[in-house]
């Protein structure tokens, strides 16, 4: 899965992209939440649900090959 397929997600759930930091591509963050980084190429589907479960968006929302 790619990064930016998660920044689309993260954005219609109220996220930010606030542009590139260190070796993350992607730099989500929202008020009063901690910042969450995104890589450009994710390595496997468990490091995907890490990501979606730090920012939040339900498990109903999550894509196919993630659940």
């Amino acid at each position: 899965m790619r990064g930016r397929e998660i920044v689309a997600l993260a954005i219609e759930f109220g996220w930010v992209d606030d542009g590139p930091g260190a070796n993350h591509p992607h730099i989500l963050k929202r008020e009063a939440e901690r910042p969450v980084p995104v890589r450009s190429r994710l390595e496997n589907r468990f490091e995907v649900q890490s990501i979606l479960k730090q920012l939040g968006i339900p498990r109903s929302a999550w894509p196919e090959k993630v659940k």
